[in-house]
């Protein structure tokens, strides 16, 4: 074979090698049994994406119930990341499902350490437990946030070209450097009632990862102000994430 068919080979087979990486990490669904607690998590942890990348595939979760209460929540552990060092190891409580969608107290229903899945401590269950009236009767729905159970991550409302337009805006401006890594683009977590959403990006700045939250208005638009959060904690977020959104409006009707 000359050169230049020894060239065309390696081009096809560069490009049949971006095509299968692709369509590995664009066409993942989960096969398990339980859709509903992987839908929960991935509207509630940021950054989740519902599996582990691994070469040209994929790990999927790993999602253990470990309770269930007299009213039918679910406690459960949910984990798409061996290392710990992305998204940790987390608990989570599910307040149930109907038709389509997955129900959860909002911010305080889950807790994640990025140690062990093991490593939580009493306190910490029961402390979780509380946050989420376990063994109580059930409250309205109107106290929920809800997601659709599906069985793959959702790219939410935002088109990717404003995404990656916005990404590179904000990481420029603070002389941050994009993750090399796939999953660290900007990852959706869920919507509101008003076509108000919330995103999840990760930089690096000499050497020390920065995560951030980004909140859009059904515009869509950012408020520059207070519209970009710069976690303190990658794990432990709840309040902060919670008061972001509060702030910034979120499920309320337009002002």
């Amino acid at each position: 074979m000359n050169r230049r068919g020894v060239f065309r080979a390696f081009i096809f087979l560069f490009c049949t090698l971006i095509f299968l990486t692709s369509c590995f990490f664009d066409e993942f669904e989960y096969q398990g049994d339980y859709p509903e607690l992987f839908s929960s998590a991935l509207g509630s942890i940021l950054g989740t994406i519902g599996y582990e990348p691994h070469g040209l595939g994929f790990i999927p979760p790993t999602i253990e119930i470990l309770e269930v209460d007299d009213f039918g929540r679910v406690l459960f552990a949910y984990s798409e990341d061996s290392t710990g060092d992305t998204t940790g190891f987390s608990r989570l409580i599910l307040q149930k499902t109907e038709g389509e969608y997955a129900y959860f107290y909002p911010h305080y229903n889950f807790i994640t350490n990025r140690y062990s899945s093991r490593s939580f401590t009493l306190e910490e269950i029961n402390a979780l437990k509380e946050a989420n009236r376990w063994n109580q009767e059930m409250s309205d729905n109107s106290e929920f946030a809800k997601v659709r159970i599906t069985r793959q991550k959702e790219a939410g409302p935002i088109p990717d070209k404003q995404l990656r337009g916005v990404y590179n805006d904000i990481f420029t401006d603070r002389q941050l450097t994009r993750s090399n890594n796939m999953r660290y683009w900007t990852i959706h977590l869920r919507d509101d009632n008003f076509g108000r959403s919330v995103y999840f990006s990760e930089g690096r700045s000499n050497g020390r990862y920065i995560f951030t939250v980004l909140f859009f208005h059904a515009d869509p638009i950012i408020d520059s102000e207070i519209g970009i959060l710069e976690l303190s904690n990658r794990f432990n977020y709840q309040t902060e994430l919670r008061l972001f959104m509060e702030a910034n409006g979120w499920n309320t009707p337009s002002r």
